[in-house]
Parts: structure tokens; C-alpha cells; sequence
């Protein structure tokens, strides 16, 4: 809970341990929902004052996001996907759905061209609420808990889930949709995730640190645990 992150700072601080930023996992959101708070555990007016008087201190604050949003009705993050039409679709053009933190969830297709404004949207609304300094950006290998898509359909490539040349995936020629997307899932041109998934992480470092750019002023820090060749031009790796 909030007094739990409080008292880290505290001690750091009667310790006389230099602390410059302190960070957030996921347990500060709503259920595992990207861009909320949990109101009974970290609800957003003492957020707030805490974020404030970080500040005050020089000091920054930085929370995680996944890239999974969850698949729900009346939750803004999922409704404006829906309206903006920018989730990853699977091969039949229906949204694609995994399961991540939340339960069952979209992915935002940052290949999409209106997916870096529905990012900056979503970004925005949370920074308003809770003024952020930097992101953390995890599980966007994209990383599922289930093999594949969680409504189970026929494959039309399903040469590109078994490959001919099966590579030795998980170190015992495992399908190439082990705790992923399947290969066959869409982006938008009709790219197929075959063929777009390790530039997933690079996508949405990209996109997040436009957004933080636009959103707070000055440069963006973003740290991602997926990336590829040129991610250091946005963001870094841990």
C-alpha cells in the first residue's frame, strides 16, 4: 500500500541513503489495470501528496505499465481501443485476446497510425491524475500467460506456429506461440506477428516516449524490458 512506499522513502532518508527516484510495481493499480489506481490501497489523493512531496524533494517517481489492456466494458483504456480501433487483431480481423496480469486482455498495435495518440491519450489522462516522471514498460515481448489466443480457432498458417525448420524454442522445439501471440495475429498493413515481434518492445518505447515528450515537456525516461537495435534513441533496457 501507499504507507508501505512512504516508509521506504522514510528510511531511506533517516538512514541518509541518497535516493533520487522511487518506483512503483504493479500492485499500485486497480485490479492490474493499466492506468488506474487501487482506491483502497493507493488511493489517488494520498498518490498525489506523495508524488508532491517527492517533488518537492527533487526526488522523481516512476510507474510500471504492461502493454495488456484488459478486455472490459466501461474500463476507458479498452472502450478507446475499441473506438480507435487500434488492437492487434487475430487472423480472422477480431481482436486478439491474451491473458496478462488483469485477466483477459487486447494489445494496442503500435504499428496502427492512430495507436501513438490513443497511447498519448491514455498517458495523459493518468499523468493528470498522478504526475509521473518516467515509465516502466514491461511484458511487451509481447509476454501472455496463455499459448496463443485464448479463444481457440483453426489456423490458417499454421506452418508459422510449427514451423518446417522447428528452431529450438524454449529449448525443446516448442510452438512459436509459447506464453506469446500466436505467429498468425494481424497488425495493421497486414503484418503478421511472424514477421513483427521482436519489434514490439522498440514500438511501444517509441510511442511512450513521444507521449511523455508531449505530455510533461523535456526529455523522456523510459526503460523497457523488451527492445531491439535502435531502442537506445528512446528509452533504455533493464
Amino acid at each position: 500500500n501507499i504507507e508501505a512506499v512512504e516508509e521506504v522513502v522514510r528510511q531511506f532518508k533517516n538512514h541518509e541513503i541518497p535516493l533520487d527516484t522511487m518506483w512503483t510495481d504493479i500492485d499500485y493499480m486497480d485490479k492490474y489495470k493499466d492506468f488506474t489506481v487501487n482506491s483502497q490501497t493507493f488511493p489517488k489523493e494520498k498518490m498525489a501528496k506523495f508524488v508532491d512531496e517527492l517533488h518537492s524533494n527533487g526526488q522523481q517517481y516512476i510507474v510500471i505499465i504492461d502493454p495488456g489492456i484488459k478486455v472490459e466494458n466501461g474500463y476507458t483504456a479498452y472502450d478507446d481501443g475499441i473506438k480507435m480501433d487500434i488492437f492487434i487483431k487475430n487472423h480472422e480481423n477480431k481482436i486478439f485476446t491474451g491473458k496478462v496480469w488483469p485477466g483477459n486482455t487486447a494489445f494496442p498495435d503500435f504499428f496502427h497510425p492512430k495507436a501513438n495518440e490513443y497511447w498519448e491519450i491514455q498517458i495523459s489522462r493518468f499523468h493528470d491524475m498522478l504526475p509521473i516522471d518516467g515509465l516502466w514498460i514491461d511484458m511487451n515481448e509481447i509476454s501472455s500467460f496463455h499459448n496463443g489466443e485464448i479463444i481457440q480457432t483453426s489456423h490458417t498458417k499454421s506452418n508459422i506456429i510449427n514451423p518446417p525448420y522447428a528452431i529450438n524454442n524454449k529449448g525443446s522445439k516448442a510452438p512459436l506461440n509459447i506464453k506469446t501471440l500466436d505467429p498468425d495475429a494481424i497488425h495493421y498493413g497486414g503484418v503478421l506477428e511472424y514477421d513483427a515481434h521482436n519489434l514490439y518492445g522498440l514500438s511501444e518505447t517509441i510511442a511512450t516516449s513521444k507521449a511523455l515528450e508531449k505530455i510533461i515537456g523535456k526529455r523522456s525516461f523510459v526503460i523497457s524490458r523488451s527492445t531491439f537495435p535502435g531502442s537506445g534513441g528512446y528509452g533504455g533496457h533493464w
